[in-house]
C-alpha cells in the first residue's frame, strides 16, 4: 500500500506573521490613529456660551476636514445597514406589514434632508447637552437619511425575488429563520446591496453641505462643523472660487481613497455570492483584498468572532422542531378576513389619530377655523430672518421670535389693528427686507391664523408648488433614464471597464451640486436665462446616479450561464435586449428609479434656491417653499411642505413604481 507523507514545508512551524503583514499592520495602526484623532474632535465641549463654530478656508485644513466627514459617513453607513436588515426583513416577511411599512418608506425617502435636520437638531443637542457630539449626531442622522432608503429598497427587493430553488434547498436543509437569513438571503442580496451602499455613500456627499452647516435656535450665525461640506458652504457664502476648486480636488481624492480601500475589496469579495451555475472568466479584482487574504493578522482578526457565530448558529438550529412549509396551508376564510379587518381597522384608527395630531400642530387649536370663519395667512414680515431687522422691531415694542420671525398678528396687536403706527415703525415696514401688506389696517381686520401656524388658503398654493416640482422631477428622471440605461448595461457587461468606471461613477455621484453653483449662477445671470428652467438640472444631478449604479449592479449580477445561452442562440441587438438584458436588470432598475425619484424630490430644496455670494436664483417649487421657511427649528410651514411632498411622492410611487415592483416580482425573477 502506498503511503503519503506530508512535505517538510507543511511540517515546518508557521511563523506568526508574513511579509504581507509588514503592510497590513502599519495600515491598521494608521487607521486607528486617524479614527482616534477624528473622534477626539467630535467630543469637545459645546454649550450656549461656547463661541460659534466655523471653519477656515485655508486648504491646509482640508485633510482633517475630510477625515471628520468620512467618520460621519461611516457612522451613517453602519446605522443604515442595521436599519436595512431590520426594516426590509420585517416588511418582506411579516404578513400585512408591507402595506404599512413600504408606504412609510416611500414617504420618508421623499422628505428633504433639511426637514430632518431642523426637526432633530434640538433633540440631539438636548440629549448630549454641553457636548459637541449633539451637533455631530444631528449631522450623522441627516447623512443617514440620505443613505438608508436606497439600501432598504434594494434589500427588500432582493428578499422578494429569492429564487424558488434556493428557498426549497433551505427548506430541505431545515434552516431556521436566523440561519436562512445569513446563509441564503443576505448572500443572495449582497451583490445588489454592495452597489447600492456604494451609491448611498456617494449620494450622501450631495447633501453633506446641508448636514455640516447647521442653524441652531438662539444663535445668529450658522454653526460650521469641521468637514468638507461646511468648507464648501463657507466658500459659497464668501464666493471664493479657489476654495471651491480645492474642495473639488479633495473630494475626488477622498472618493478615490475609499473606493480603493473599502468598496473595491467588498465588490470583489461579493463576486462569490452571485447566483450562477457557471463561473465567469472575468471577475472583479482588488489588491487590498488580495493583501488581506495573504496577511496572517487579518486572518486572525477574522477568526475572532467565530466562537460567538458558532454558538448563535447552534442555538438557532431547529434540532427536532419541524421546519416551516414553503407554502403554508390555506387559512380559513373567516379567520383570514377577521385578521385583515382587525389589521385594517388598527391602521385606520392609528392614521386618524396621527392625522388629528398633525392637523393640530399645523393649524392650531381650531384647526384653521374660528367662529365658523376660515383663518387667513399670518405671514412672517422679517423675510430674510435678519437679526438687524429683528432688533429694530424689538426697539419699537414688537418682540421677535427665537428664530428672528416677526408675525403680522404681532404688528396688528402692537398697533391697535394697524391704526396707530409710529414714524419709526412706518419707516421699518417700508424696508426692502420687510414684507408688509400694502394696507395694514385691512389685513389686520381679517381673522389671522395663530403666530407661526399655517392656514387653509396656503394649502392650495403649496400643492401648486408641488405640481411644479413634480413636472421637473418627472421630465428629468425620464431624460436620465434614456441616457444612463444603455450606458450602465454597456459598463456592466465588461468587468474590466466596470473597475475603471466604478471610481468615476462614485465621484460623479459624490459631486455636490453646490460646487456647480458658480457656473450656473454666472451663466444664467450673464445670458439672462429663465431660472425656472435652467436651475432644474441641479435637481437630478444626484438622483441620476441611482439609476446608473442599479443598472450596473443588475447587469453585473446576470448569471454567466444566461450570457452563454444568449451567445449560443446568437441573440443580438433588440432581441438580446428584449429577451435577456431588460428582464434581467428590470428589478434593479425599478429600485434605482424609485430612489432616483425620491432623491430628486429631496434635492429640490437645493436645486430650486441657488446662491453664490450675494446673488440668489429662485425657481417656483416646493423645495424653494421649504427652504424659505427653514428658520433653524422645525415649524408648521416646513411641516406642511414636507407633508405635501411626502404625499405627492407616495401617490407617485403607488401609481407607477409600485406596479412596476409587482411586475418585477411576478415575471422577472431568477426562477
Amino acid at each position: 500500500m502506498r503511503r503519503v507523507f506530508p512535505s517538510p514545508e507543511a511540517l515546518r512551524p508557521r511563523a506568526p506573521f508574513s511579509r504581507w503583514d509588514l503592510v497590513v499592520i502599519p495600515g491598521v495602526l494608521v487607521l486607528l490613529a486617524l479614527f482616534t484623532l477624528a473622534l477626539q474632535g467630535a467630543t469637545e465641549p459645546f454649550g450656549p456660551t461656547s463661541p460659534n463654530l466655523t471653519v477656515s478656508l485655508d486648504p491646509a485644513h482640508l485633510p482633517y476636514y475630510g477625515l471628520r466627514t468620512l467618520l460621519r459617513m461611516l457612522a451613517a453607513l453602519l446605522l443604515s445597514l442595521v436599519f436595512t436588515f431590520v426594516y426590509a426583513t420585517v416588511a418582506a416577511k411579516v404578513p400585512r406589514t408591507e402595506r404599512v411599512l413600504i408606504p412609510i418608506l416611500d414617504f420618508l425617502q421623499s422628505l428633504p434632508i433639511l426637514g430632518f435636520l431642523t426637526a432633530t437638531t434640538s433633540i440631539f443637542l438636548g440629549l448630549f447637552r454641553g457636548n459637541l457630539f449633539g451637533l455631530e449626531a444631528a449631522s450623522i442622522f441627516a447623512i443617514f437619511t440620505s443613505q438608508v432608503w436606497n439600501m432598504t429598497f434594494s434589500f427588500y427587493a432582493s428578499l422578494r425575488t429569492v429564487p424558488k430553488e434556493l428557498q426549497e434547498a433551505a427548506a430541505m436543509l431545515r434552516l431556521s429563520p436566523w440561519q436562512r437569513f445569513w446563509k441564503l438571503e443576505v448572500p443572495f442580496a449582497l451583490p445588489h446591496l454592495v452597489w447600492n451602499a456604494m451609491m448611498s455613500v456617494s449620494g450622501g456627499w450631495f447633501f453633506v453641505v446641508a448636514s455640516e452647516a447647521i442653524n441652531v435656535v438662539g444663535r445668529d450665525q450658522t454653526q460650521y462643523l469641521p468637514g468638507v461640506g461646511s468648507y464648501i458652504a463657507l466658500a459659497i457664502q464668501q464666493a471664493n472660487t479657489h476654495a471651491m476648486l480645492y474642495a473639488g480636488v479633495t473630494l475626488f481624492l477622498l472618493v478615490l481613497l475609499y473606493d480603493q480601500l473599502f468598496f473595491r475589496p467588498i465588490v470583489a469579495w461579493a463576486e462569490k455570492f452571485k447566483f450562477e451555475q457557471s463561473e465567469s472568466s472575468d471577475t472583479a479584482q482588488s489588491w487590498v483584498l488580495t493583501l488581506l487574504k495573504r496577511a496572517r493578522l487579518s486572518q486572525r482578526i477574522a477568526r475572532l468572532p467565530q466562537p460567538l457565530w458558532e454558538w448563535l448558529w447552534l442555538k438557532s438550529a431547529r434540532r427536532n422542531r419541524p421546519g416551516e412549509a414553503l407554502e403554508p396551508p390555506p387559512q380559513r376564510r373567516g379567520r383570514a378576513r377577521l385578521a385583515d379587518l382587525a389589521f385594517n381597522l388598527g391602521v385606520a384608527l392609528g392614521s386618524l389619530g396621527l392625522l388629528g395630531v398633525l392637523l393640530g400642530y399645523l393649524f392650531g387649536p381650531g384647526l384653521g377655523f374660528q367662529g365658523g370663519r376660515t383663518l387667513q395667512p399670518n405671514p412672517n414680515l422679517n423675510l430674510e430672518l435678519s437679526p438687524e431687522i429683528a432688533q429694530r422691531f424689538a426697539a419699537v415694542g414688537i418682540r421677535p421670535g427665537a428664530d428672528e420671525t416677526v408675525w403680522l398678528s404681532q404688528v396688528c396687536s402692537a398697533t391697535q389693528g394697524g391704526k396707530q403706527l409710529s414714524s419709526r415703525l412706518k419707516a421699518l415696514l417700508r424696508e426692502p427686507g420687510v414684507r408688509a401688506p400694502a394696507d395694514l389696517a385691512d389685513s389686520c381686520r381679517r381673522p389671522l391664523a395663530p403666530a407661526g401656524k399655517v392656514s387653509w388658503p396656503e394649502v392650495p398654493e403649496v400643492m401648486k408648488y408641488g405640481l411644479f416640482t413634480a413636472l421637473r422631477v418627472t421630465f428629468f428622471v425620464l431624460l436620465v433614464t434614456l441616457v444612463w440605461l444603455p450606458v450602465g448595461v454597456y459598463i456592466g457587461l465588461r468587468p474590466r471597464l466596470t473597475q475603471w468606471a466604478q471610481p468615476l461613477a462614485q465621484f460623479g455621484a459624490a459631486f455636490p451640486a453646490n460646487l456647480l453653483f458658480p457656473l450656473f449662477v454666472v451663466t444664467i445671470a450673464h445670458l439672462r436665462l429663465n431660472p425656472e428652467i435652467w436651475v432644474s438640472p441641479l435637481m437630478v444631478l444626484g438622483g441620476q446616479w441611482y439609476i446608473l449604479f442599479n443598472v450596473i449592479a443588475g447587469t453585473v449580477a446576470i448569471p454567466n450561464d444566461l450570457k452563454e445561452a444568449a451567445r449560443m442562440y446568437r441573440l443580438r441587438g433588440w432581441g438580446l435586449w428584449r429577451r435577456l438584458l431588460l428582464p434581467a436588470i428590470f428589478p434593479a432598475f425599478v429600485t434605482g428609479g424609485i430612489t432616483a425619484t425620491g432623491g430628486s424630490w429631496n434635492a429640490s430644496i437645493v436645486a430650486e434656491v441657488v446662491r453664490w455670494g450675494n446673488t440668489t436664483l429662485v425657481a417656483t417649487g416646493l423645495g424653494a417653499y421649504i427652504a424659505r421657511w427653514s428658520t433653524g427649528e422645525f415649524n408648521p410651514h416646513v411641516g406642511l411642505g414636507m407633508l405635501v411632498m411626502g404625499l405627492l411622492v407616495l401617490a407617485y410611487n403607488r401609481l407607477i413604481w409600485r406596479r412596476l415592483y409587482q411586475l418585477a416580482e411576478e415575471r422577472y425573477r431568477l426562477d
